[in-house]
């Protein structure tokens, strides 16, 4: 039997964020945010603005915490997401490069809070400067951004869910990486 629930606007939030890395150093590293207020290490994530799209609030939100310009990083990830044109079907698929696909919906239950449902869309990212922007967080926010090799910036992250986004993101990209390492081996021969 399939069960479904219905939630108004005004009864959930809609947040997005990113797993940010940087490939500068022989192994991938990611960027993980200290809350001064609480000391705990978390994942860049934010609500969606009115008018935004979920990709746009998580680019918008990732840069906002961490002062990185940043993009989507292109990821062979698996999916039910059909190619455009496609008739959907239930069956998963692998999606060569997807650039703008969530690789996981985190969904937390705020008791006790209006709108006591919490929908978190990640993405995988990378930076697109090798310069850090200053002043960029929102008045409330106190984080310190740093970056980390990925393994040691997964155990040091504070939440069990952002770990294992974080975890999920290392393991898309490493795959992803051999893959293009793999068809460039074969092209040579």
């Amino acid at each position: 039997m399939t069960s479904s629930m219905t939630l108004y606007c005004d009864e959930y939030h809609c947040s997005a964020g990113c797993v940010l890395f940087r490939f500068d150093a022989s192994t991938p590293q990611i960027c993980i945010l200290r809350n001064n207020r609480s000391t705990e290490y978390v994942l860049p994530k934010g609500h969606k603005d009115l008018g935004e799209s979920i990709e746009q609030a998580a680019l918008r939100e990732t840069y906002e915490e961490t002062g990185w310009p940043c993009e989507f990083l292109p990821t062979n990830i698996v999916t039910r997401a059909p190619p455009p044109g496609v008739s959907s079907g239930e069956a998963a698929r692998e999606a060569l490069g997807a650039t703008r696909e969530a690789i996981a919906v985190t969904l937390r239950n705020l008791e006790g809070k209006p709108g006591s449902v919490k929908f978190v869309f990640w993405y995988i990212a990378q930076i697109t400067s090798t310069k850090q922007h200053q002043n960029t967080q929102m008045a409330t926010e106190d984080l310190e951004a740093k970056f980390m090799d990925a393994e040691e910036a997964i155990r040091t992250l504070s939440r069990p869910g952002d770990r294992d986004v974080a975890k999920r993101a290392l393991e898309l990209v490493n795959k992803t990486r051999a893959a293009e390492t793999a068809k460039g081996s074969s092209n040579k021969s």
